[in-house]
């Protein structure tokens, strides 16, 4: 009998341990939240900052963008909050905006004031979470200078992989 609960706890240590890093390498590999997009023109967006600014997406082409999705109560959101304000402060030359999604106007203007961040972010007033098959929080969507989506990312963001998918965007 001593024998057989020991090979049963090693069975499950190890089946354990597959799954583990079965989630660790999907989190970390879940690079397509909308390979439909891949390619194509990134739909037409456009948030509003606190102050009252629209910036539309369309409106920065000739500048790559990394366009983040989120919400105030997204706990994974607030995680990558740094690795995404790291990135913007270390690559002036791409364009980061944050689309506020799914969120109430008080959600928005408690976290700005909590979490503050070098690169505009707000509701979205023009377009939709929708048009980018956003289902789920946080998703990031690399989009190049000419406007297309070259890769998106469903998760947190952390800095090896942020990095990877903007030298796929920056010159």
């Amino acid at each position: 009998m001593n024998r057989r609960a020991g090979v049963i706890g090693v069975v499950a240590l190890v089946l354990g341990s597959v799954l583990m890093l079965s989630l660790v390498w999907g989190l970390q590999h879940a690079a397509l939240a909308n390979p439909s997009l891949l390619g194509k023109t990134a739909p037409r967006l456009a948030i509003e900052t606190q102050s009252g600014e629209q910036v539309g997406v369309w409106q920065l082409q000739g500048k790559p963008v990394v366009l983040n999705f989120w919400a105030s109560w997204c706990t994974t959101c607030i995680q990558e909050l740094e690795t995404l304000s790291k990135a913007s402060s270390a690559h002036p030359e791409v364009a980061f905006v944050g689309a506020n999604s799914q969120d109430t106007s008080g959600g928005f203007s408690s976290f700005e004031q909590k979490h503050p961040h070098p690169y505009p972010a707000g509701p979205i007033v023009v377009g939709s979470h929708q048009l980018y098959g956003v289902a789920g929080l946080p998703v990031t969507f690399f989009i190049d200078a000419q406007g297309r989506v070259v890769a998106s990312f469903s998760g947190p963001l952390d800095a090896p992989t942020i990095n990877r998918y903007l030298a796929l965007i920056a010159s």
